[in-house]
């Protein structure tokens, strides 16, 4: 179990972390799966000269200041040039379009008002985007070398870093981090995962995403431990990266969320060959990011053991950005519980009431354990009052601990509305259910029928049960009919011939009425590019909702 180290703020980490070995450090994965490396002290040197180049800009401790950049390692030594000088850094996934369309761009432009019009740090300018921004951009390879002085001695208690969120139900809000709540976090995860300087993590998701930034690497940074990283894009095109790295390099610790796990087994299937993979070393994959499918994570488990991958290295876990990151992991290296519960039970009467598989009658939900709080971190169950509820029963899941963000930067309202005194409302919902936590939905997610609770991923994964409709291929969502005064269920699928669209929704409209009882009321076509995510995968469902209510699909829906 690693020490914790008698260090409170993000400079004296890396310092540690650049003299503790002189050959640790950070690998690269190019697109054709060579690997560049970087050690701590190489990543110290490179953070110090380009910290003393942005003093010199005229930027000062305190600033605000966006990192877009599409190159891991330049995102990560401008990162630690903003730790260093006492920059207070966002990070943000570049827009590769400027319309006003795209969502990357709107979401950068949403951020750089939010955040009082700050620099942004990119490797590549667009003459549109410059205009955009009022030439607020500073290029990489234009931060001048200078012999200013980093005079700069931050306390635990300062702002470090603020996250934004990935905006799943709304528009991204940034979450403060001080230098106390991600140590306490990344002590916390070290813990769970029993980390120590033997490790090596391995990485695809993006640094912009908290997964992927405070997970893979600051937490490796402060055991410290070797990481890698392989850019999401090239993940995307080439999951054989992501494995063969876990391979060659013997990876003990990675992640990949349902979205990852379904891409990896589509594209196995279309591999020819045998593979020489071997994942017998790894020892925690974890699963978290976006409610867990059973079905895809079985799938995925049961394909990856011909490469000597360990059922118990598959580890659910659950956490948010204003968490730091982590807020419950499952046992390390302990089989994964899935228990199946009564659907009447848990959707009707809020109660979660374990079904025998052996000969059910009742239809059930099998749902996946998060697991306990990790270290620093209590969760209670509370009504819609915001009190306490015995464990067993399904209510909103509450957090409190000392990696708990304070609020989000600039919104008054937001923070107020996010604590019930000392509690943090995550909007999930979910149970303690013997001994461990289980994630049932979220709540904007949930679809109100005759007076029941159904949640979208889950009507999604019963969908993907039809021959023809894939996973994140389909979408549920619900909206009030003011005609009906009911509310009206409406499906979204992408891929699907329109020659078929009339008999899939007949198909969806018997399982979904054999099964829940539910009706659908339209299904919509889509293009997959038209089903908004967020940086982890989650569906953007609202969004899909808001051009539906604004007519935009109106030629492409099926009654």
């Amino acid at each position: 179990m690693p020490h914790i180290m008698p260090l409170s703020t993000l400079p004296e980490l890396l310092q540690r972390a650049a003299s503790s070995s002189r050959q640790m450090g950070i690998g690269y994965v190019k697109e054709d799966g060579s690997i560049e490396h970087q050690t701590y002290n190489d990543l110290l040197e490179e953070a110090l000269k380009k910290g003393r180049g942005l003093r010199a800009l005229g930027l000062n401790p305190g600033d605000k200041i966006i990192i877009a950049t599409d190159d891991n390692r330049l995102t990560i030594n401008l990162l630690w040039a903003c730790f260093m000088a006492g920059l207070i850094p966002t990070i943000l996934q570049p827009p590769v379009s400027c319309a006003d369309n795209n969502p990357v761009f709107v979401k950068l432009l949403n951020v750089v008002i939010q955040l009082g019009n700050p620099y942004i740090l990119v490797n590549t300018i667009h003459k549109v985007a410059d205009s955009a921004f009022a030439g607020k951009f500073i290029l990489f390879d234009d931060i001048p070398d200078s012999n200013v002085k980093l005079e700069f001695h931050p306390s635990e208690n300062d702002l470090a870093f603020i996250q934004f969120s990935s905006g799943s139900t709304g528009e991204p809000k940034g979450v403060l981090l001080t230098h106390r709540n991600l140590f306490l976090n990344m002590e916390a995860i070290s813990i769970g995962l029993d980390l120590n300087i033997t490790d090596h993590t391995g990485n695809w998701m993006p640094l912009y995403h908290d997964m992927g930034l405070i997970g893979y690497h600051l937490t490796p940074i402060y055991v410290p431990c070797e990481q890698s990283h392989i850019h999401t894009v090239d993940f995307i095109k080439n999951p054989s990266l992501w494995l063969d790295l876990m391979s060659t390099s013997k990876i003990t610790v990675t992640g990949c969320p349902n979205f990852g796990q379904a891409l990896v087994m589509r594209h196995l299937h279309r591999k020819s060959g045998e593979q020489n993979w071997d994942f017998s070393h790894m020892k925690a994959l974890l699963n978290g990011a976006e409610p867990i499918s059973v079905r895809i994570m079985e799938d995925f488990t049961e394909a990856m053991k011909k490469y000597k991958f360990r059922e118990d290295a598959m580890m659910p876990v659950y956490g948010m950005a204003e968490a730091t990151l982590a807020i419950s992991f499952m046992p390390l290296m302990k089989p994964t519980i899935i228990t199946a519960f009564d659907t009447e039970e848990l959707d009707f009467k809020q109660r979660a009431v374990k079904v025998d598989l052996t000969g059910a009658r009742h239809s059930y939900r099998l749902l996946a354990a998060v697991g306990i709080a990790l270290k620093h971190i209590e969760i209670r169950i509370a009504d819609d009052l915001d009190f306490d509820m015995p464990n067993g029963n399904v209510g909103h899941i509450q957090i409190k601990g000392g990696s708990i963000t304070q609020g989000y930067f600039g919104n008054i309202t937001a923070s107020k509305t996010l604590f019930c005194g000392e509690w943090l409302r995550t909007g999930d919902i979910g149970f303690f259910f013997e001994g461990n936590l289980y994630i049932s939905g979220r709540f904007k997610d949930i679809i109100f029928i005759n007076g029941k609770n159904y949640y979208a991923n889950d009507l999604e994964q019963l969908g993907c049960t039809l021959e023809g409709i894939s996973y994140s291929k389909i979408v549920f969502g619900g909206i009030s009919d003011k005609r009906s005064g009911r509310e009206k269920v409406l499906v979204f699928i992408a891929g699907i011939p329109d020659a078929k669209s009339n008999e899939i929704l007949q198909n969806l409209r018997v399982l979904l009425r054999k099964n829940l009882g539910v009706q659908i009321d339209e299904l919509i076509q889509v293009r997959s590019n038209e089903i908004p995510k967020t940086s982890s995968g989650k569906v953007q469902r609202y969004k899909l909702i808001q051009r539906y209510l604004q007519g935009e699909f109106a030629e492409r829906s099926v009654k």
